[in-house]
């Protein structure tokens, strides 16, 4: 037994104890490869360094850690591992306004974020954890650049971003405020087109499109998660058709409305479109194209009502065999990605919006009004257009990952050698919103051209975040030792194979794109050869996203003052219980709306759980009782007494298999809102076993006794994924070894470790 005898519930001293006994023993390092294990990769979240971890961490975390407890109990070998997100607009903004370099910013927020994890209990393998923003890290992203250039999936062109005159730079959606006025100077923002570096997600869109079937009958893929993917993929299934104009110039149109073609009125095509410049040829038309895509128009000009709408001054024939006008504007590409569409009114609301502005009248039935019956015509064969489409990569930012690339007058734009990577971030800029500090450093920006040894300029926009993430659930699978090697080494490791893909992602509902691009890279590089072994190109076999925590019916923000705080409910709850309401409160997809109630359930529980086991292994270790010691006597009719309890004992181990059976399922479905409640369960009914024990008689016996202790014992294994501070405690308090990794699921052997 334990030499812990005190009673009360003391979650601090017990928190503390076991986290220094798991760093003592390393208990969550990621275990050797052995191919006569199960083992499996298990993918949090990496989150910006924001400087603090909030509550929707700590839901996140809790999900992941809890399974990864859990298939550790099992016997099965885990990877569970961290990264933080580093660079982008965050990290710039804080630093900012902290008045400090972004790298002291950064990494004073990863410090304390580690703090407040740790406290937290999480089984990550720290030793493989990562930050972005570190040179060693960042020529991962600097390498994916390169490569996928070779492959034509970086190309340059041009895109629209939000633009402040006065400030002289882009800026993003959070830096542009309502009104459309700036961030920083409060000046007013426009919409310009800025040469750009584009990632070519169109290349595998239709291949993503096609694969979400077999996510779906995996079964290890949620219907959020699911969602998510047709949500970013945007699908839209219809007809294509070949329109034509008088010279014979043809051109290609869709529209979801096969049934309606016969009432189209214009066509709209994206500034996009490949062969926009060919019928946007008349020379006002150009010089309205080159305003759209130079001048800019004003930010707020994005739906039907407002965006730009530029007549090219041609026309084509029809279904119906009237001409109709080709009109150029963004609109279409939000809806049907980089295509041309046939403009129908009596179909479509935004349709109808545009033929009123451009005077064709034409309206969409309702309000009374019954639709213009469209002449009956069959046409086009059936198509698919994806709204999702190619995005800007590039950020004219000083805090990320340099673009390896340098200008020559003589070369053009020039990769830099693999073999030179890094280009390093100089450390020591200190951005102030306006400009760009890295175009403004000469030692960073004047460079010899790879090429010619002429002289070059080094590119001086930076990579979005976003496409750090591409690969960010790749370096957890690298060993520390290992991370300094060549990407072309580190890929060929064994370490990826074996972990890859991961077995569960666990992310907020908010990651969609991101998991979606990250599908798209995996399958760029098993066709370029570096993950030819995932030959579906999946980087992830389960995925589970959960919803947002929120309060009062409302997002949590800061602005709002509704934000919950874990350091404060960890100092007066204890992990555990923090932990445990999370995972309480709301199953993964369903909104968390946080309230103090699930804190205080999941406190009480947790009180009794320690206080009442804590009292009958008490009672254990005070010996045998009279009631065990005498012997049984005889009935009127000479034999023994009948045992009245047997029956309980029976119904208490079907109530402990049915428990273990039901939190099997739950666990291994991620489940936790259902595998909390099933382990509350069970011990409410190992306290109703003991009343209706002592109901017939006066004390416990020593088989009703035994039977007691071995359910506390059940469900001290049982709730250890969710509360493993108190339960591995509890689990020590019975007797049993500490066998260096994780308490054992009910059933499974565990050799002790050495």
């Amino acid at each position: 037994m334990s030499a812990s005898q005190n009673n009360k519930y003391q979650p601090h001293q017990i928190e503390a104890g076991r986290q220094a006994a798991w760093n003592e023993r390393e208990a969550f390092r990621t275990p050797a490869l052995a191919d006569d294990r199960a083992h499996l990769y298990i993918k949090p979240s990496a989150p910006f360094t924001s400087g603090n971890v909030h509550i929707g961490h700590v839901r996140s975390y809790s999900i992941g850690d809890a399974y990864a407890r859990y298939r550790r109990a099992r016997g099965d070998g885990v990877l569970f591992s961290f990264g933080f997100d580093a660079f982008g607009l965050p990290a710039e903004l804080g630093a900012i306004a902290g008045g400090v370099p972004p790298t002291e910013w950064v990494n004073g927020c990863a410090e304390h974020m580690t703090g407040q994890l740790q406290r937290l209990g999480f089984s990550f393998d720290w030793e493989r954890s990562f930050m972005s923003s570190d040179p060693i890290m960042y020529r991962w992203s600097q390498w994916l650049f390169l490569v996928l250039l070779d492959a034509g999936l970086i190309y340059r062109g041009t895109g629209n971003v939000d633009w402040c005159d006065n400030c002289q730079t882009t800026l993003a959606s959070i830096q542009v405020e309502p009104g459309g006025t700036c961030w920083r100077c409060h000046g007013p923002v426009r919409l310009v087109e800025l040469p750009q570096w584009y990632l070519k997600i169109s290349a595998y869109v239709k291949e993503n499109d096609e694969r979400l079937a077999e996510r779906e009958a995996s079964g290890l893929w949620d219907d959020v998660a699911l969602s998510s993917q047709q949500y970013v993929l945007g699908r839209v299934d219809g007809v294509e058709l070949a329109l034509a104009d008088d010279e014979g110039a043809q051109i290609q149109v869709f529209t979801p409305h096969s049934e309606a073609v016969g009432s189209a009125r214009f066509v709209l095509m994206s500034a996009r479109h490949p062969d926009v410049e060919r019928w946007a040829s008349h020379p006002e038309v150009v010089d309205s194209l080159d305003q759209l895509r130079t001048g800019g128009w004003e930010r707020s000009a994005r739906e039907a009502e407002t965006i730009p709408l530029i007549d090219t001054r041609r026309t084509v024939t029809g279904p119906a065999g009237t001409p109709l006008p080709v009109i150029v504007s963004p609109l279409v590409d939000s809806r049907f990605g980089v295509t041309a569409v046939l403009g129908i009114p009596t179909a479509d609301h935004a349709d109808a919006v545009v033929a009123e502005r451009l005077g064709l009248g034409g309206s969409l039935g309702g309000d009374g009004e019954e639709a213009e019956a469209p002449p009956a015509i069959h046409a086009g064969t059936p198509a698919v257009r994806y709204r999702a489409f190619d995005f800007a990569i590039s950020r004219q930012r000083s805090w990320g990952t340099p673009i390896p690339i340098v200008y020559c007058e003589d070369c053009g734009a020039v990769p830099v050698p693999r073999d030179q990577l890094p280009v390093l971030l100089p450390l020591d800029i200190r951005p102030t919103g306006a400009g760009n500090p890295l175009a403004e450093l000469d030692e960073f920006v004047n460079v010899p051209c790879p090429a010619c040894g002429g002289p070059g300029r080094r590119e001086t926009d930076t990579l979005d975040c976003h496409f750090d993430a591409l690969w960010l659930w790749v370096p957890a699978c690298v060993p520390q030792e290992a991370r300094g090697q060549s990407l072309e080494e580190i890929l060929a490791l064994p370490d990826l194979r074996y972990w890859l893909p991961s077995e569960r992602l666990v992310a907020g509902s908010d990651s969609g794109n991101f998991v979606f691009d990250q599908r798209t890279v995996t399958k760029a590089l098993r066709d370029i050869g570096p993950l030819a072994f995932l030959a579906d190109g999946e980087p992830f076999a389960g995925c589970l996203f959960h919803e947002m925590v929120i309060r009062d019916g409302r997002k949590m923000s800061k602005h709002l003052g509704n934000v919950v705080d874990p350091d404060e409910l960890v100092e007066r709850y204890g992990a555990d219980t923090v932990r445990l309401a999370v995972l309480y409160a709301a199953r993964p997809q369903r909104s968390l709306n946080w309230s103090d109630s699930a804190v205080l359930r999941c406190s009480r529980y947790l009180a009794q759980v320690w206080e009442y086991t804590q009292a009958k292994l008490a009672q254990g270790a005070d010996g045998e009782t009279a009631t065990e010691r005498e012997p049984a006597t005889g009935d009127a009719d000479g034999g023994e007494q009948r045992d009245k309890t047997e029956h309980l004992r029976l119904r208490l181990a079907k109530w402990c298999d049915t428990a273990v059976e039901k939190m099997t399922e739950d666990m291994d479905a991620l489940e936790m809102h259902s595998a909390v409640r099933n382990v509350m369960r069970l011990f409410d009914r190992i306290k109703d076993f003991e009343k209706r024990v002592l109901a017939r008689e006066p004390e416990l016996n020593a088989a009703n006794r035994a039977a007691l202790l071995s359910a506390l014992e059940v469900h001290a294994q049982m709730l250890a994924p969710l509360a493993p501070h108190i339960a591995e405690e509890l689990w020590l308090a019975f007797g049993n070894e500490d066998i260096g990794t994780q308490t054992p699921w009910p059933g499974v052997s565990f050799q002790v470790a050495a």
